[in-house]
Parts: C-alpha cells; structure tokens; sequence
C-alpha cells in the first residue's frame, strides 16, 4: 500500500495552478473536487481526511482563489476558461497518478464547470457526481424564493419575510439583490451548522499558514480569503451562471452520473435536481436525497463519505 501527500504549481493553460493529491492507498479511485468558482479547498485538506482512506482525492485552486490567485493574481472572466483548465487539470492529475480516469464530485457553482467537463471529454471520467446541482438556474431560484416566502409565513419570522417581499421574486438585476435571498436559501441546517465547527479552525489555520511545512500549503505564499474570493469569482462569472440551463447541454452522459443531495436544499432546490435526473440518460443515473441537510450537506463529511462509499465507489471499481 502506497500513499501519496504532493502539492504542487502545474502549468494549466500558461497559469501555475496549485494542485494536491493526497491519499493512503494509490491503487483507490481517484476523485477530483471541483467546488463553486473561487472557493478553493485545498488548504483545507484534514477537513477531508477521511476520504483518504477510500479515495485519493485530488484538490484544485482555480483561478481567482486559493493559491492559484496567491501565486499570480490570476482571474477567471468566463465559465469556458475554467472547462478548459478543469480538462488540463484532469489530464495532468492522470500523468501524475498514472491512472486512465477519474471521478469528479462537484459542488454548487462548480457542477456548473464539472457537467460541461464530462460532457465535453466523458473518456477522461468514471462517474459525476454532483451536490448542491445547478440545473436551471431560473427555474431553481424562482422556486427557491416560493419556498423561502412560505418558510418565513409559516415561521412567522416578520424580518425575513419583509425583506423578500422587498426584494419580489427573481430574476434579480445584481449580486446585492442575490445576496438577500441567499442569506436565507444558503442557510445551514442544525445539522450542517454543526459540521461547520469543525470548518472554522482549519480556516482559521489555513490563513496563517498552519501548520507549517504541510504539503497542501503552497509554500512562501499566503492563503486569500476564502469568502471575498469566492464573492470576487462569482460576480465575475454572474451572467453566465444565471443563464445556465443544464439541458441545453444535451440529456445523453456516457458516464454514470449520481446527484448527493440535501433534501433541504431550498437555493438549488432538489426537486428540479430530481426532475433533471429523470430525463437524463446515462449508464447508470442516481439520486440520493440527504436528510437534515441544505445546500452545505458536502460539508456533512462523515455521511457524505459513506454515500460515496455504498454508492458511487462501487461502480468505479467495475469501470
């Protein structure tokens, strides 16, 4: 049993983009992470460190955050610049591992970026799997405000519903706006509140660079703001994002596809993740809803892990 604990600059497109590749076994499945643009986790690998044991799990900076931005500044105009180095990315962690394919876990604004990766070079990937899944952005955040304001009557909770109400329904002009809604469609449930604990400290580390001579630290560089850079990101690439209709890409995936979801997920509301998942066709197309848990249930790491285990590793032992 060989175990692998790298971080390294690749050369993605002209840009170093920070890597790492961490896991106890090399002959497990690989899986890539691929989060929402700017919101890079690789300075937060022992959040994760569990996964380890099952996957060797490869982690990317993107431009416009983490220590891809720390090392050049980098940012990130289109959501086609990131499909682009996503795919770079894919093909470098391939040479690196030596391995054919790989799966790739997606998550809120990256399953954005990570459905156009598998349907652009589906050879490259042994399964998608998606959380928090954009599907249509509008029809998604129309439902998500029809199910906030009817929260906030049944709660009776006067201060959120005046400030949707102020807002009305979307489509919405800017990322102000958004942010109303999204105070409470974001929301973490008791549950993901909880897992969120555990978060905070190894954000708290990762800024100041602790613990010293970690692999998945970049290093002689510092950590930038997670939040301010995923904000900076997300507004860059807004009018791209809030078009998105996940169909338009075709309903054909010639790789397995599952969809991890929080029942509770009221900013990518699960139904319409439900109804997309029952159009498309694929080898194997799956959903599993995720009790007590929102649009953070990734972040419900011990469970999250033991849905990839009993569902998703599986099929990438047989491929």
């Amino acid at each position: 049993m060989q175990s692998i604990d790298d971080g390294v600059f690749v050369d993605v497109n002209g840009v170093p983009q920070w890597l790492t590749l961490r896991g106890a076994d090399r002959s497990n499945p690989v899986l890539l992470l691929v989060g929402g643009p700017g919101s890079c986790f690789a300075a937060l690998a022992p959040f994760f460190a569990d996964w380890e044991r099952e996957f060797t799990l490869v982690q990317w900076d993107q431009p416009g955050g983490g220590f891809t931005f720390a090392q050049s500044g980098a940012e990130v105009t289109t959501v086609a610049r990131l499909v682009d180095d996503g795919l770079r990315v894919v093909e470098r962690a391939r040479a690196r591992l030596q391995v054919d394919k790989l799966a790739l876990l997606s998550f809120s604004g990256g399953t954005i970026v990570g459905l156009e990766m598998v349907r652009r070079r589906p050879e490259l990937f042994s399964a998608y799997i998606g959380s928090g899944q954009i599907v249509d952005w509008a029809r998604q955040d129309a439902s998500s405000y029809a199910l906030l304001l009817a929260r906030a009557r049944a709660l009776r909770d006067e201060t959120m519903l005046r400030e949707l109400t102020a807002i009305g329904p979307p489509p919405y002009a800017d990322t102000a706006t958004d942010a109303v809604k999204s105070k409470y469609a974001g929301a973490p449930t008791p549950r993901e509140a909880q897992a969120f604990t555990d978060f905070g400290p190894l954000v708290g580390a990762a800024l100041q660079g602790m613990p010293a001579g970690a692999r998945y630290l970049a290093p002689g560089l510092q950590w930038p703001d997670l939040l301010a850079r995923s904000f900076a990101t997300y507004t860059a690439l807004r009018a791209e994002i809030v078009a998105f209709d996940a169909r338009r890409l075709g309903l054909t995936f010639a790789v397995p596809m599952f969809f991890l979801q929080g029942a509770d997920d009221l900013f990518t509301v699960t139904a319409e993740v439900a109804a997309y998942a029952a159009e498309i066709a694929a080898p194997h197309v799956e959903l599993v809803r995720i009790d007590g848990s929102g649009h953070s249930t990734l972040f419900l790491r011990n469970e999250f892990l033991a849905l990839l285990v009993s569902h998703v590793r599986p099929k990438l032992l047989d491929s």
